[in-house]
């Protein structure tokens, strides 16, 4: 009757999940996983903020350049028309 527990494979999920609960519990709670798990979360925070930096010096980039074309168009409409009349 035992082996034929062991046959199911509903028993053998649940030992299974039962199992890797117990060792995913203990290894989280070690010292180095949280040493891993910090340094991981601080890589994490100061990628998000150079991409942050990246992308404000992109719509700055972006914005010079719109005044920029805005000028060059107003300047080439002015000199258009003066040299209309």
């Amino acid at each position: 009757m035992m082996f034929e527990r062991c046959k199911n494979p509903k028993f053998l999920c649940f030992v299974g999940g039962a199992a890797a609960a117990v060792v995913g519990y203990k290894v989280l709670k070690s010292q180095k996983a949280r040493q891993l798990c910090v340094a991981g979360m601080a890589k994490g925070m100061k990628l998000q903020q150079d991409a942050q930096v990246a992308l404000q010096n992109m719509k700055e980039d972006a914005q010079d350049l719109c005044h920029e074309a805005k000028a060059k168009a107003q300047a080439e409409e002015a000199a258009g028309e003066t040299a209309v009349e």
